[in-house]
C-alpha cells in the first residue's frame, strides 16, 4: 500500500464538563497545568484507548463526573514548521527533559533564551520513576489554539472532529 501522507488522528482524554467547555469555546491556555512531563501545554496521544484510561482517571474520584475523549485530525503540513522535540525511546535525555519540566518550569526550548518548543513527543513516564509505559505516547502542544485550520474545513485545531463517550456513563472500560 503506497503512504499516503494523510492525518494524524489523536485523542485526549478528559471529564465531560471540560470537554463540553472545549467544543464551545476551543482550548484555554489558562487551564494547562506546567507541572507535567513535558511543561505547560495541550496534551494528546496517538493511543485511543491511552486517552480514554486518561479520561477514567479523570473522573475517578468525582462522582458527579463522566470521562469523555475528544478525537482530533491533525495533517501533518500543519505541524511540520514548528519547532519539535522527538523522543522515541527513553534515554537519559528524555529524562533529564522531564525532570526539567516537572517542576514547573516554564522555558524548555532549544537554548535557555528561545521560546518553548512548539510540540514535544515522547513515551509516557510514571513521575517521579524512570519507568515508563509501554505502547504509550504523549504529544504536547504548547500552543494549540496557533494551529490553524487543519483539514481546510475553516476550524482550527482547539475544535475537536470529534467525541468519543463510554458505553456505560461513567467508565470507558
Amino acid at each position: 500500500m503506497p503512504w499516503t501522507n494523510g492525518p494524524i488522528d489523536v485523542y485526549h482524554g478528559t471529564d465531560n464538563l471540560s470537554a463540553n467547555a472545549i467544543r464551545l469555546n476551543g482550548i484555554d491556555p489558562n487551564r494547562f497545568n506546567a507541572k507535567t512531563d513535558f511543561g505547560k501545554g495541550f496534551y494528546v496521544t496517538t493511543s485511543r484507548h491511552q486517552a480514554e484510561q486518561w479520561a477514567n482517571q479523570r473522573c475517578r474520584p468525582t462522582a458527579h463526573l463522566n470521562p469523555e475523549v475528544l478525537e482530533y485530525h491533525l495533517l501533518r503540513d500543519v505541524i511540520e514548521g514548528l519547532n519539535h522535540l522527538t523522543f522515541v525511546i527513553d534515554t537519559i535525555d528524555y529524562h533529564e527533559f522531564v525532570e526539567y519540566c516537572r517542576p514547573g518550569l516554564t522555558n524548555h526550548g532549544p537554548s535557555p533564551r528561545s521560546a518553548p518548543y512548539d510540540v514535544v513527543y515522547g513515551p509516557v513516564r510514571l513521575w517521579p520513576q524512570r519507568i515508563v509505559l509501554a505502547n504509550c505516547d504523549q504529544i504536547l502542544f504548547t500552543d494549540p489554539t496557533g494551529l490553524r485550520d487543519p483539514l481546510g474545513l475553516g476550524r482550527d485545531f482547539s475544535l475537536p472532529a470529534g467525541t468519543i463517550r463510554p458505553p456505560a456513563p461513567n467508565r470507558f472500560f
